[in-house]
C-alpha cells in the first residue's frame, strides 16, 4: 500500500506537484526527494503543491515544506501552497508557515499571474456590465 503519492505536471509555467496520503516521517524523504528533482529543473524554480488529496500531515511533512521553500527561493522561485482542507491550513497558521509561504484553495488560485489577479479585481459586477453596454 502507498501511504503517500506524487505526481507532477506542468501548469501556465508552474510545476503543480500534487500529494494524496499521508505525509509524515515514513514518507518526508518520498516528497522531499521529488520536490528537489523538480526545483532543481527549473530557474526560476515556480511550484506549486497541491495538498488538497492530503489525508494528514506531521511535523516531519511540514519541514519538507520548509525545506522546499528554501532551496525555491535560492533558485530565485517560489513555493506556493494548495490547501482547502480546514485541519492543514490551521496546521500550516499554527506553525505560521502560512505567513511564509502563500496558500490558496485551488491550483487555478496559485498559478494565476499579478495579472490575471488584477484583472479578476478590476472586472465590473455583472450588473453594472450590463448597465455600462446599454
Amino acid at each position: 500500500m502507498d501511504w503517500l503519492r506524487v505526481s507532477s505536471r506542468r501548469h501556465k509555467g508552474w510545476t503543480v506537484v500534487e500529494v494524496s496520503g499521508e505525509l509524515d516521517v515514513a514518507t518526508r524523504n518520498q516528497l522531499g526527494d521529488h520536490l528537489e528533482e523538480v526545483i532543481a529543473a527549473h530557474t526560476p524554480a515556480r511550484v506549486v503543491l497541491d495538498m488538497s488529496q492530503l489525508d494528514f500531515c506531521d511535523a516531519s511533512g511540514l519541514s519538507v515544506l520548509v525545506a522546499a521553500h528554501h532551496a525555491a527561493k535560492d533558485r530565485q522561485g517560489q513555493l506556493r501552497l494548495v490547501c482547502p482542507q480546514r485541519r492543514i491550513r490551521r496546521l500550516l497558521q499554527i506553525t505560521e508557515l502560512s505567513d511564509v509561504m502563500p496558500v490558496f484553495d485551488t491550483v487555478a488560485q496559485a498559478t494565476a499571474t499579478v495579472q490575471d489577479r488584477e484583472e479578476e479585481v478590476l472586472q465590473p459586477w455583472p450588473h453594472l456590465q450590463s448597465e455600462m453596454t446599454s
